[in-house]
């Protein structure tokens, strides 16, 4: 299946000021954007599928990583049981986390042994009514999903606040000069000095993240 294309249209997060920013980065630079990636982004999506079908057809996860990497999903702050009957909706914020150590852990994994005693922090079942409308989803990963798929999201393209932009730029400037082999704001080439010299604050930036 053709990917849905997630730099268009807009999400909420955009204001009449926006950029579209193409980092060409060392390998060794992409845990600079792990935390990002925890503390959610913006990705744009066709329709109101299950959590199964975002993952795999829209996403481009394989479904044996689905099944049996990803461990722990929360949807709107409640836990997911089964992935192939739980809607995720435009605005909706997907939280996706490998194996967490312990009880919590145990307690929280998708159709686990304890997950009859959460049913009051579990997302209910749902009709699945597909559509054809575009929307967006917040999306966080956590921990290894971050390390493992995070780069394929980055890859394809997300939507960040300038603000957080600017908070790693500033953080890992030193990363950035050494590492950021090309970079590009709305398909014209600058310089990695001047990344550190645009005001970044009032803008979303549709952020693409290549490995050289």
């Amino acid at each position: 299946m053709e990917h849905f294309d997630p730099s268009t249209p807009k999400p909420s997060i955009v204001n009449p000021s926006e950029s579209h920013l193409r980092l060409v980065v060392e390998k060794e630079l992409i845990p600079s954007f792990y935390r990002l990636l925890a503390q959610g982004f913006i990705v744009n999506t066709r329709g109101s599928f299950s959590i199964k079908e975002l993952i795999c057809q829209q996403f481009g996860i394989p479904d044996e990583y689905l099944e049996k990497r990803i461990q722990t999903i929360f949807l709107d702050g409640k836990a997911v049981d089964n992935v192939s009957s739980t809607l995720v909706k435009d605005g909706s914020t997907l939280a996706l986390s490998a194996a967490m150590p312990g009880l919590v852990g145990a307690m929280l994994r998708k159709g686990g042994y304890y997950a009859t005693m959460r049913a009051q922090i579990s997302h209910p079942k749902e009709d699945i009514t597909g559509n054809d409308q575009t929307g967006e989803v917040k999306l966080k990963l956590f921990n290894l999903t971050a390390k493992e798929i995070g780069p394929l999201f980055l890859e394809q393209g997300i939507w960040i606040s300038g603000t957080d932009l600017e908070n790693i730029l500033n953080k890992y400037r030193h990363d950035f000069q050494t590492g950021c082999r090309l970079a590009e704001i709305n398909n014209k080439k600058l310089s990695i000095e001047k990344l550190f010299q645009i005001d970044w604050q009032k803008k979303a930036v549709f952020l693409r993240v290549e490995v050289d």
